[in-house]
């Protein structure tokens, strides 16, 4: 399996290709919240916080799918930091994957 991704604004990219299948989707935050409050000193402030959690559905050239679970070791999103996750085939196969 070949692995990449492209860090985004908003969502990251995913390519992977497996057994000659291209598979391409976006990844976005699973826990993902944003709000609006004072700090200490009553200023207001926009906030937003999140795990680091991933989750990607990656559509196959050949009809297949592949949903993702990832874990940014960076919680803040920043991918090239690395991370770890688990993506799940339409055929059943489960794919580990590290970078």
């Amino acid at each position: 399996m070949q692995f990449q991704y492209e860090q985004g604004v908003s969502h990251d990219s995913y390519t992977a290709i497996v057994d000659e299948e291209t598979f391409k989707g976006k990844a976005v935050f699973a826990d993902s919240r944003s709000g609006y409050g004072f700090d200490s000193n009553f200023n207001s402030a926009v906030f937003s916080t999140t795990s680091g959690k991933i989750v990607a559905t990656l559509f196959g050239d050949k009809n297949s799918t592949m949903r993702c679970n990832m874990t940014y070791a960076d919680s803040s999103g920043f991918t090239s930091v690395g991370g770890v996750g688990v993506c799940q085939h339409s055929d059943g196969r489960i794919i580990d994957v590290m970078w």
